[in-house]
């Protein structure tokens, strides 16, 4: 025999009644207290406190006070948390007071590469387009960009988009000088199109050879900037820039490569490409040096340890994230192609602009120029060292 139980009319009343939808104020705070982000005292666990809010049309900000002894670099490892609670896109940042920025909408999933991008007679490049805007890095700001992840998620897109910007910005002061260890495949076909593009390198004894001349060039312009009185070329009158370009740089890994006459050829160079990376900043040469092996084997020592700016498409591994940002976070990129983080002064998460051959041949399409060119004028700021805030931040 079924006994029904008797439930008072104001509890069953209760029991249909919607709960109500918690705000994001109240779910990063629960977050904070599931994940124990703060500290135990005779009066409570003490967390971040919320000291207000601010609405931009693409995001909110909320500030928090931190605890005393609380890092902020515990948000690191805190975001995805965040992400995955409030199903939204989440940065964070610093500055006396912890600055979370929860977006309203999610990152494009791919966006063409645009005329609208370039800056005549600058060095800065499009490293992508995030919340808030067109992310750009200047490589008179930071000489050398070291950039990885696995195959085929963007990285030699990527290089292509920035020679192409820099020969559209400076046609007649840019050069460049490609190790394409992909049998050439990817960047050859540039030097019969671009002049300049100088050389292209595509296995370990052609690069050696255009190492050994590369090298023997930064000791002649270490003699002529001695005779001048000249330390870095940013301070002197002379404009040309000279790019050298390594797309996987795992070829040329002594450790890598099987044939015996090979690895003496790989370890010169990554001796040289040693040397570069540590005396040819101030001179006027710029490494960019991309692994898809992104290990201390294929990135030598020297090379990491000069180089700020980083790039890291999707890695297979945490690993081989802390190889390329000295961090975790890579191996948790969406699998987007394009999709990728850039570090200069802090990690950003962008969708970097797409290019293809028929792009380049043309010199950028022109699908979209104004709203491009509007998005980076009025919406942008430079990967330099300092952020420069965006109009609406201002």
């Amino acid at each position: 025999m079924i006994e029904w139980l008797a439930i008072p009319a104001v509890l069953a009343g209760a029991a249909f009644i919607p709960k109500r939808k918690p705000s994001e104020a109240e779910i990063i705070k629960q977050v904070f207290m599931n994940r124990r982000v703060g500290f135990a005292s005779k009066d409570g666990v003490k967390i971040p406190k919320l000291i207000r809010k601010y609405d931009k049309p693409e995001y909110t900000t909320y500030l928090y006070s931190l605890p005393h002894g609380l890092p902020s670099e515990i948000f690191d490892a805190l975001t995805p948390a965040l992400k995955d609670a409030l199903n939204k896109e989440v940065e964070y940042e610093f500055d006396g007071v912890l600055k979370l920025q929860v977006f309203r909408e999610q990152l494009p999933k791919k966006w063409n590469y645009d005329n609208g991008l370039i800056r005549e007679g600058t060095w800065e490049v499009p490293i992508g387009r995030n919340h808030k805007g067109v992310l750009y890095h200047n490589f008179e700001h930071y000489c050398h960009m070291l950039v990885g992840g696995v195959t085929r998620f963007g990285k030699t897109v990527f290089m292509k988009v920035v020679m192409h910007t820099l020969i559209q910005n400076n046609p007649d002061d840019v050069e460049f000088y490609i190790l394409d260890l992909k049998a050439g495949l990817e960047f050859y076909k540039y030097k019969k199109k671009y002049p300049q593009v100088r050389e292209v390198a595509c296995d370990v004894y052609e690069s050696a050879e255009l190492l050994l001349k590369l090298t023997d060039e930064l000791k002649q312009r270490e003699l002529m900037f001695r005779e001048k009185g000249y330390t870095n070329i940013v301070d002197t009158p002379i404009k040309k820039r000279t790019f050298i370009i390594v797309d996987e740089g795992a070829e040329l890994s002594p450790d890598i490569v099987k044939d015996k006459e090979a690895k003496k050829y790989a370890q010169y160079c990554q001796a040289a490409l040693s040397e570069i990376a540590r005396i040819s900043g101030g001179l006027g040469y710029r490494l960019i040096y991309a692994t898809q092996y992104p290990t201390k084997e294929a990135v030598p020592m020297q090379v990491k340890m000069n180089i700020v700016a980083r790039v890291s498409f999707i890695c297979a591994s945490s690993i081989a994230s802390r190889v390329l940002l000295d961090d975790v976070g890579a191996e948790d990129l969406p699998a987007i192609p394009g999709r990728a983080i850039y570090l200069v002064e802090k990690k950003r998460t962008v969708q970097v602009p797409y290019i293809d051959d028929g792009m380049m041949e043309k010199g950028g399409s022109t699908d979209g120029a104004s709203a491009i060119r509007k998005s980076v004028n009025d919406d942008r700021f430079v990967g330099s060292g300092e952020h420069q805030a965006t109009k609406a931040e201002a």
